[in-house]
């Protein structure tokens, strides 16, 4: 008896990629499947595609939401999903048919929680560069690959390569704003009890040139820093910090570098909006090398994101 798998894809102004996302997940050789499409107040004909393709298949259950963005679509489609396992795609990717079936045959050869696999980007111009995945091993324990997910190249943050036992996200919710992945993920693999990897790459991420990355503006900085600052505030709480400082050290480097290479390289940002944002970078990273204080540690025991 196969699991039934929950896939969500949170939708919102891609009409032009959505029919080949949701024809790479109908072709999935994995049954049974569910696929929870949220619109999330999509002003484009993006609803109107969504219902119609439920109306032709009935393993897709169409959501439609007020714009919230992508951290509340996934909420709410974890908050229907009926499967043993879920699992992410953005709606502007696409996926290998094997993508399901073999993330539940590594779950089920290893006995793990979260099944992790490898993809690639894809460029407009049709070039694919598979991610330069690291992970040192096929199986490890839920904290090593949390502490691995602080290096970034190791366990990639990303939601969307990944099934997970469905029970990992009881009580967890993506925060809304940007880097809502990064802010989740230790806590999610922390969970788990065994994590299996497959370097064969069964996620296409789309690059499109336009996006987060192909804006890079003052929230991109604020956001990112928040969620670095929930996952220490996370490590304090939970008795972690003297275990993983040293991985969350090394997060902080690569989140200062990729921040200030980030505003360097965004030449639609005068010149003096480049140079605030570096200076609160670095005063940014620099408070988070230190403890949080008593109210923020209230805050998490509490269930609040702030």
């Amino acid at each position: 008896m196969q699991p039934l798998v929950s896939i969500i894809v949170p939708v919102y102004k891609v009409a032009a990629y959505l029919p080949r996302c949701l024809d790479s997940l109908l072709a999935q050789d994995h049954r049974p499947l569910e696929l929870i499409v949220v619109d999330d107040g999509s002003p484009d004909e993006c609803p109107d595609i969504i219902d119609a393709y439920a109306r032709r298949h009935d393993i897709i259950r169409p959501v439609h939401q007020a714009n919230a963005g992508v951290g509340a679509a996934r909420n709410a489609g974890i908050a229907l999903a009926r499967g043993d396992y879920i699992g992410f795609v953005d709606s502007d990717d696409f996926v290998e048919p094997e993508y399901v079936s073999r993330l539940v045959h590594k779950l089920r050869k290893h006995d793990a929680d979260i099944a992790i696999c490898n993809f690639s980007f894809d460029f407009p111009n049709g070039a694919r560069v598979p991610f330069p995945l690291l992970t040192p091993r096929r199986r490890l324990t839920g904290e090593r690959a949390a502490q691995y997910s602080m290096d970034l190249l190791t366990v990639p943050t990303f939601a969307w390569n990944k099934l997970y036992r469905r029970e990992l996200w009881d009580g967890i919710e993506f925060p809304s704003m940007y880097y809502e992945d990064v802010a989740t993920a230790a806590r999610v693999l922390e969970r788990a009890d065994a994590v299996t990897v497959t370097h064969r790459a069964l996620y296409h991420y789309c690059l499109r040139g336009t996006g987060i990355t192909g804006n890079f503006n003052d929230k991109n900085v604020q956001d990112y820093l928040r969620a670095a600052r929930l996952i220490r505030d996370f490590l304090w709480s939970g008795g972690l910090w003297q275990t993983w400082e040293g991985p969350y050290r090394r997060f902080l480097r690569h989140v200062w570098t990729q921040l200030n290479i980030s505003v360097i390289m965004t030449t639609s940002l005068p010149l003096s909006q480049r140079r605030a944002a570096l200076r609160r970078i670095r005063e940014g990273i620099n408070e988070l090398r230190q403890p949080p204080t008593h109210l923020e540690l209230e805050a998490v025991h509490k269930g609040a994101v702030t």
